[in-house]
């Protein structure tokens, strides 16, 4: 019987260990495991396989990518799940206020997500699975990320140099900053 219910929820979590992610389709890259080879212990005492491992790519409603390292592959799991204190090694801020989260990184927004039923659930926009190469950063570089990195230089800048090869941004989004317009 599989007790899934929601494969496109991602949960901020802290009680858990481990990023976990209940659909193989969601895996940017993914190594199986063997059976019963690695297990999961849940709440209740009980425990559950782990079928794989890998990387997963979330494209947040911001703009901004999340790439989760390490992901556990356990389709028992009735939803997906992010270990907050992973976030914080990388230096992921996260911010629980009354009924919203809000993710930052370097004092730049990276995301936010909203309050269901207890759980603090991310806005999350697409998965990004297709095989391409990315930065193995924690957060995936946008445009606005480079552009703050930079000084706020002019965006011709910032595409010069992505043209170049010498930075990697996954969009080329370009909004009024506004840092610079005050």
């Amino acid at each position: 019987m599989n007790l899934v219910t929601n494969v496109s929820k991602w949960v901020v979590e802290s009680r858990t260990t481990r990023h976990i992610c209940i659909n193989k389709n969601a895996f940017f890259s993914y190594s199986s495991v063997g059976d019963e080879e690695e297990q999961v212990y849940l709440g209740n005492y009980m425990t559950t396989s782990i079928l794989g491992k890998g990387k997963v790519f979330l494209k947040l409603t911001s703009g901004k990518t999340l790439a989760l390292s390490d992901v556990l592959h356990v389709p028992s799991i009735r939803v997906n799940l992010i270990f907050v204190a992973l976030l914080g090694k990388v230096v992921v801020k996260v911010s629980f206020e009354s009924d919203k989260i809000v993710m930052t990184k370097s004092n730049v927004f990276v995301g936010k997500g909203y309050c269901d039923q207890g759980l603090f659930v991310i806005n999350v926009y697409d998965i990004i699975n297709e095989s391409r190469s990315m930065s193995s950063a924690y957060i995936v570089d946008s445009y606005d990320i480079w552009y703050a990195r930079l000084g706020h230089v002019n965006s011709s800048y910032v595409i010069k140099l992505q043209q170049l090869g010498l930075i990697n941004m996954h969009d080329k989004l370009s909004r009024k900053c506004d840092v610079c317009v005050e």
